[in-house]
């Protein structure tokens, strides 16, 4: 699949080292190499939502929006988050208005 960032991802990347930059970028490798959403562990659709997956890795929490165009599936990643952050209400207002 085709994979996006946006730049809240990426600075939330960038503050990253060690262990958990590692496990990061494997699972953006894992992605990339999937045919479906189905392929990927610890993945699952937010309910109420159309479009939108949440990816454990470690103690982060990564959301993501699936577009499906001509050319396929694109996964675009939006947030990388602590788990205790993840379900914030400003961080639920956020992923609902970028829902596709």
């Amino acid at each position: 699949m085709k994979v996006e960032y946006s730049k809240t991802f990426v600075k939330a990347v960038k503050k990253l080292s060690g262990k958990m930059l590692d496990s990061v970028k494997r699972t953006i490798l894992e992605t990339k190499k999937a045919e479906n959403i189905g392929q990927l562990s610890n993945c699952e659709k937010l309910v109420g939502y159309k479009n939108t997956y949440r990816l454990r890795i470690g103690d982060l929490r990564a959301f993501f929006y699936v577009r499906v165009d001509g050319e396929g599936n694109t996964i675009i990643f939006e947030y990388l988050v602590p788990r205790g952050q993840a379900y914030d209400r400003k961080m639920i207002h956020n992923l609902k208005k970028k829902d596709i």
